[in-house]
């Protein structure tokens, strides 16, 4: 082994001993469950502060703490105390500050406004006896540990702060009863928010979905599929069994095709799914089977033999929402 990839290993090894001794700190103390229940009962944001890396890092949690249900905003300590202290709502706001040291002068100030007007202080820091955790409302005391290649530079304390945060917005999330379904409101775009819409979200449904009745004429059943502008009819029988007649069946059977009888022209077995699925299943099962869409039922009545139809999922409804 080349000695990069030794010491790429070895910089991994010492931040997982780090993380190592962070997961081992949370069973000493009773501070974080405090962060959690001041952090779940604020009223306004969570105002993340740090300096240097600790702001680049702050960013980041912060980020997640809005992902996941509790408004956040990150600052960069100078910016703070050139007039960002006006953004802090007075009663409302609380502070979540990152430092190594806990020593930063940039924090002072900061520290003396929130003190002189009561807004709550989550300090977070590797040492004891800093300036920010005689200052803090809840003292998070982090493990001390040793920075890969034993630089100046901040690494597996960095990690530390970042893995901190994430636990923090966790736990916040579970109180809060944050689901997937809400993470897809502040998610509008990207891979995982159409990686999380369901089938029922955005399938054709009521009086969208194109239904006859089996003894229906051909030339009634088109016209409702051409109205419908879904490329099939569902076509109910007596018992309550659903079978479709699709483009291809119209195709199919295009010779003499208003002498036919719809149930012997329609497929008898067509391709349900879920309600709850997500739509991400749905296009899966679609490319798979090479049609372009698939009934709906209820999640519990799935595996029946006769199937209430609710609604029905195009691929161009997955399409249209971004999900290829």
């Amino acid at each position: 082994m080349n000695k990069d990839l030794q010491i790429a290993k070895k910089t991994v090894q010492v931040e997982i001993n780090a993380l190592k001794k962070l997961s081992s700190s949370f069973g000493r103390s009773s501070q974080f469950s405090k962060a959690v229940n001041l952090v779940y009962k604020t009223r306004g944001k969570v105002l993340v502060v740090g300096v240097g890396k600790s702001y680049i890092v702050g960013i980041k949690v912060s980020s997640t703490l809005s992902s996941l249900g509790t408004p956040s905003v990150a600052f960069n300590a100078t910016d703070l105390q050139h007039g960002g202290l006006g953004a802090i709502q007075k009663n409302h706001d609380i502070l979540l500050v990152f430092s190594v040291s806990g020593e930063s002068s940039e924090l002072n100030s900061i520290l003396r406004y929130a003190n002189r007007h009561n807004i709550s202080v989550i300090g977070v820091s590797c040492k004891s006896s800093s300036m920010l955790l005689r200052n803090s409302t809840i003292k998070i005391l982090l493990p001390k540990v040793v920075e890969a290649g034993h630089s100046l530079a901040p690494t597996s304390s960095s990690l530390n702060f970042l893995s901190w945060g994430d636990s923090l917005a966790i736990a916040c999330m579970k109180r809060k009863k944050w689901t997937n379904k809400k993470f897809i409101t502040t998610h509008p775009s990207g891979t995982l928010a159409t990686s999380l819409i369901l089938v029922k979200d955005i399938m054709a449904k009521g009086k969208e979905i194109p239904i006859i009745q089996s003894n229906t004429s051909i030339r009634l059943a088109i016209k409702e599929m051409s109205k419908k502008k879904l490329g099939l009819v569902c076509c109910k029988e007596k018992s309550g069994k659903i079978s479709i007649l699709t483009d291809g069946d119209i195709r199919r059977h295009s010779n003499n095709l208003y002498k036919k009888k719809i149930l012997k022209v329609s497929t008898k077995n067509p391709n349900w799914i879920s309600d709850s699925a997500t739509a991400l299943s749905a296009i899966e099962k679609m490319n798979s089977k090479k049609i372009t869409a698939l009934l709906v039922t209820r999640h519990q009545d799935v595996n029946k033999k006769i199937k209430n139809v609710v609604g029905v999922i195009h691929l161009h409804h997955c399409l249209s929402v971004g999900i290829k």
